[in-house]
């Protein structure tokens, strides 16, 4: 689908409106995002995101029009017009942003800089030390003593209003599922790990709050060079907790089949270090439990919800989980299972020691 291309919008951006043409990047899933193009005009490039409130969409992403709504249709705009993204210092950036314009149909205009750095879903490992390391000053320095954005449209809390989305398979672990298919997994397990959902928030709820951008996933990371790593998609911005982005990081690496399953163990370590390290760099003096008991809490709340996600694609015979073949995708999920559940224990133990 070709967007609408008024040509005030393309003059603003480019400076002419000739020679102009789309091409779509992303079909959203989300219900407050219409499309996202690429357009060119000559050899100049610009991104088109036409943001809007509607009720399409994916049930566990539909937008709501309450500034404290956890998906604020319109958060991201916002985010941008009050100049919060291009104020980021310490290595994480947004975008620039260059143009926006409010159409007659209800729909928002973002025209964004086109980022041409690799995503993050082709990083080699080393980059994403990098990346967390960037984070980690960006994030510190909310933490330790920048003035934190206290704006309205900032989302709060936005965690526990994600994990409600997220509970419908649940009564699956409790049948007689097939627990010989998640290797290191058990019902035991899985479901202390749920029952302990509210421990895990109330950990992430006493430790160093910060700027998030919440859905902090390969896709949405690109490199900027060695000084700074560049994120897109900013609709969940708002105040949360050290961890919570880097933990996000860790698990949707390997979720959605970016780095092997094999490595998640040493991608969680590599990004507990780059990120311990960008808060000390911040002045954030810390113990690297904090930042652990951050992460690993994080993921445990979370993720609770993938293996009865995958248990219900098993008891359904379906062909495909998260867009890939099921035998395919297990052979990613199931081991992130273990990883996740690892992580309980880890939160578990480091909580009750820092309590």
């Amino acid at each position: 689908m070709k967007p609408a291309l008024p040509g005030v919008e393309v003059r603003a951006v480019f400076g002419d409106a000739s020679d102009v043409t789309a091409e779509q990047i992303y079909e959203p899933v989300a219900s407050a995002s219409s499309g996202i193009w690429r357009i060119r005009a000559g050899t100049r490039t610009a991104v088109l995101k036409l943001v809007r409130h509607s009720s399409g969409a994916h049930p566990h992403w539909q937008s709501g029009d309450d500034p404290a709504h956890w998906y604020y249709w319109r958060r991201e705009v916002d985010a941008y017009e009050s100049g919060l993204l291009a104020s980021l210092a310490g290595g994480l950036r947004a975008p620039a942003c260059r143009f926006v314009a409010e159409r007659a149909d209800g729909s928002i205009a973002l025209w964004l800089e086109d980022l041409t750095g690799a995503a993050a879903t082709a990083w080699p490992m080393e980059r994403f030390s990098t990346g967390a390391l960037h984070l980690g000053r960006t994030q510190g320095e909310y933490a330790v003593g920048r003035a934190r954005p206290d704006a309205t449209w900032l989302s709060r809390e936005w965690l526990r209003s994600y994990l409600l989305q997220r509970d419908g398979d649940f009564e699956l672990v409790t049948d007689d599922a097939p627990w010989d298919r998640l290797p290191g997994s058990s019902m035991e397990r899985v479901l202390g790990m749920r029952a302990d959902q509210q421990l895990f928030l109330g950990s992430l709820s006493v430790l160093p709050p910060t700027l998030c951008h919440n859905d902090l996933h390969p896709a949405n990371l690109f490199a900027d060079g060695e000084a700074s790593t560049a994120a897109i998609d900013w609709s969940f911005v708002g105040i949360g907790t050290i961890g919570e982005d880097a933990g996000n990081l860790v698990a949707d690496a390997v979720l959605d089949f970016h780095v092997p399953a094999s490595q998640i163990d040493t991608l969680y370590e590599t990004v507990v270090s780059g990120f311990a390290a960008g808060l000390r760099d911040a002045g954030w003096h810390g113990d690297d439990d904090i930042v652990r008991l951050a992460m690993s809490a994080t993921l445990a709340a979370k993720y609770a919800w993938i293996a009865p996600a995958i248990l219900r694609a098993i008891a359904d015979d379906r062909e495909l989980l998260n867009r890939r073949p099921l035998l395919e995708a297990m052979s990613w999920w199931a081991p992130t299972v273990r990883f996740l559940l690892d992580r309980a224990d880890e939160a578990r133990t480091i909580g009750a020691r820092v309590r």
